[in-house]
């Protein structure tokens, strides 16, 4: 906090030579003068820091210990304001710079629409123009973010809600649809059948004339629930519903190396600098060529802002991290749960998401050739359920 203070008042860097330099430092002291890093140099002369206000009673001190400074470095906001004025025309031209990204941080520049999928963008982007907003208009123009919705809301029927934020140059506008219940499919004659070779472990009929029971063992293509019912002579077809869970059997065979590779960073990191204008990258650190043979390359973008507003200025550090290929040989039992794993993975990408596991069994196991081999049995719960559409046959009227 010192620091900065310093700066917005002003210092000084000065070289103090003469006879009584100790002399000189105590009595500045002694008058309370705000003097700080004080170093002591081989040649006998001393360097110090003073603030610009203290810097101007130095006079008398150095008469009284027959010393002398000479300024080194000028610090702080008041140099940089006599500079400043010495160079009007930069000065003005930074001023004007100013007011323009002001006057462009003050406008709309960006309308996004996001949250609708059945109303099209045109549509919002006709209804936000017919309500007085554009691209380029003042903020401090734009109505009361309540106004903007409800005008909105009265001009697009289908939704339930609309959202008004601003961030920055940037006006957001969020669309909440109103929800239409899905009409309910028309459904013709149908059986249920299964999916799988199972044994059924559950079976619900809502509506049609089940045709297995619990524990019952059932093939690929099987009736589960018939969509006749009703006796012979008053047989009727219907669209047959309900739920049928069965336990199906999977086996999965997974072979991994024992011999692994992977990639192991050194902590070397060689550095890139550059400073991005547009889409053009000026490179400033990091010439010449690049001291690994394998290295791994990472970004970090910091893009300058103002009021929100991304500028189209930045910096770009690109870090090369160096990495070693190491080699390792998996223990049993590393290798038996790396296989487990990639068993259930397996299993998984042929089971539906809300399929359960009920048990597991180990049909294999083994290492040679440097190879590891797991095979394993599942045991899953699952629905096995496909329709199956009944083709009514025309009745013959006869001649």
């Amino acid at each position: 906090m010192q620091k900065k203070i310093n700066w917005l008042k002003g210092y000084v860097i000065c070289r103090l030579s003469g006879k009584h330099i100790e002399l000189f430092i105590n009595q500045a002291i002694k008058e309370e003068l705000n003097i700080w890093d004080v170093k002591m140099i081989n040649d006998g002369s001393a360097i110090f820091s003073i603030s610009l206000k203290d810097f101007f009673s130095l006079k008398q001190i150095l008469k009284k210990t027959f010393t002398r400074i000479h300024i080194i470095k000028k610090i702080g906001l008041p140099f940089l304001m006599t500079k400043g004025l010495r160079r009007k025309g930069v000065l003005i031209g930074f001023i004007l710079f100013l007011l323009i990204i002001y006057l462009f941080s003050s406008m709309i520049w960006t309308i996004e629409i996001e949250g609708n999928k059945t109303i099209k963008d045109e549509e919002i982007y006709q209804a936000i123009n017919e309500i007085g907003i554009h691209r380029g208009m003042l903020k401090i123009k734009l109505p009361d973010k309540k106004v903007i919705q409800e005008q909105l809301q009265n001009k697009l029927e289908d939704t339930s809600w609309i959202g008004v934020k601003l961030k920055g140059t940037l006006l957001q506008i969020t669309v909440i649809e109103k929800v239409k219940p899905d009409p309910k499919p028309l459904v013709g004659p149908r059986n249920i059948i299964s999916t799988k070779n199972a044994v059924i472990y559950k079976i619900l009929a809502e509506t049609g004339l089940p045709q297995v029971k619990v524990n019952d063992r059932v093939k690929k293509g099987d009736i589960l629930i018939s969509g006749y019912i009703g006796e012979e002579e008053d047989k009727k077809v219907v669209a047959a519903e309900g739920e049928v869970l069965g336990i199906v059997w999977y086996q999965s065979r997974i072979i991994i190396p024992v011999k692994q590779k992977w990639r192991e960073l050194t902590g070397n990191v060689f550095k890139r600098k550059y400073i991005m204008i547009g889409n053009r990258m000026i490179k400033i650190k990091g010439f010449g060529e690049i001291p690994y043979e394998r290295y791994q390359q990472r970004y970090i973008l910091k893009q300058l802002t103002f009021k929100n507003y991304k500028l189209p200025v930045g910096f770009i550090e690109e870090n090369l991290l160096e990495y070693e290929e190491r080699e390792r040989f998996l223990s049993d039992t590393l290798a038996y749960k790396i296989s487990m794993e990639q068993t259930k993975r397996d299993l998984y990408s042929k089971i539906k998401s809300d399929s359960k596991i009920l048990s597991e069994k180990v049909l294999l196991k083994k290492k040679e050739n440097g190879k590891f081999t797991l095979k394993v049995l599942f045991e899953v719960l699952e629905d096995i359920t496909t329709t199956q559409p009944i083709i009514l046959q025309p009745i013959d009227q006869g001649e």
